[in-house]
């Protein structure tokens, strides 16, 4: 089974022109598990070399705190998750900084470490 998750995150990891002609180019074998690979080395590229700026964030964060995450982190996230993440102590220079520390962290992680930077204060 594939993961699930990425499936709902393909139309934000493939949020724009440019990319969703990359994906069209880079795929070799129309199979999933080639659409899955692909798709997985993507968002470890973009979350690198194309991610949104710090500055960009924190305007959409004041905005819409919700989309801002989404795109910040290429996956899906909803109401439930941003109040897990407000609950764990979790801010926009936050965000930016663990994304700092490891630009590969997953929201959920994220939310692990701020619980625990907020249990050791």
């Amino acid at each position: 089974m594939y993961d699930e998750e990425l499936i709902c995150d393909m139309h934000i990891i493939l949020n724009t022109l440019d990319r969703r002609n990359e994906f069209v180019q880079r795929i070799l074998d129309i199979n999933p598990h080639s659409i899955f690979q692909l798709l997985y080395e993507l968002k470890a590229e973009y979350l690198v070399q194309d991610s949104m700026s710090e500055v960009t964030f924190k305007q959409k964060y004041k905005l819409n705190p919700v989309e801002a995450l989404t795109f910040y982190f290429l996956e899906n996230v909803d109401w439930y998750t941003y109040r897990q993440w407000i609950e764990a102590g979790g801010t926009a220079e936050l965000c930016i900084r663990l994304r700092n520390d490891n630009p590969y962290i997953s929201l959920t992680e994220a939310i692990e470490r701020a619980e625990q930077n907020l249990c050791s204060l």
